[in-house]
């Protein structure tokens, strides 16, 4: 019989990359009992338009949690040995995925409607 030992990974610079998932998360996404989303709170702070046209149009802060999402892979493939990359790896670069692709969509319709 043959045992495979499987050897845990160490923490280190990579686990940094799971934090950074979960801060673009807290970023972006409703939580808590009244739906805290502290991008929309900093851009009310600071008078910037959430909506690109108003009231409608692209979520501007989905688009700008590409900042917490980049970063979040970069980290994660420099250092695949650590703990977590893997999984920040795969789920920032879906979500950086779905914070282009809503936006293309949105232009794309803009386009062929106008």
């Amino acid at each position: 019989m043959i045992f495979v030992v499987e050897q845990k990974r160490p923490f280190g610079p990579g686990t940094f990359s799971l934090l950074i998932v979960a801060l673009g998360f807290a970023f972006n996404y409703a939580w808590g009992p009244d739906d805290f989303r502290f991008g929309y709170y900093l851009f009310h702070k600071m008078n910037w338009p959430i909506y690109s046209k108003g009231d409608e149009g692209l979520i501007i802060p989905t688009v700008i949690t590409a900042i917490f999402w980049i970063p979040a892979i970069i980290i994660a493939r420099k250092h695949k040995v650590h703990y977590g990359t893997k999984t920040a790896s795969i789920v920032a670069g879906v979500m950086l995925i779905i914070c282009f692709i809503g936006p293309l969509v949105t232009v794309l319709d803009w386009i062929v409607n106008s």
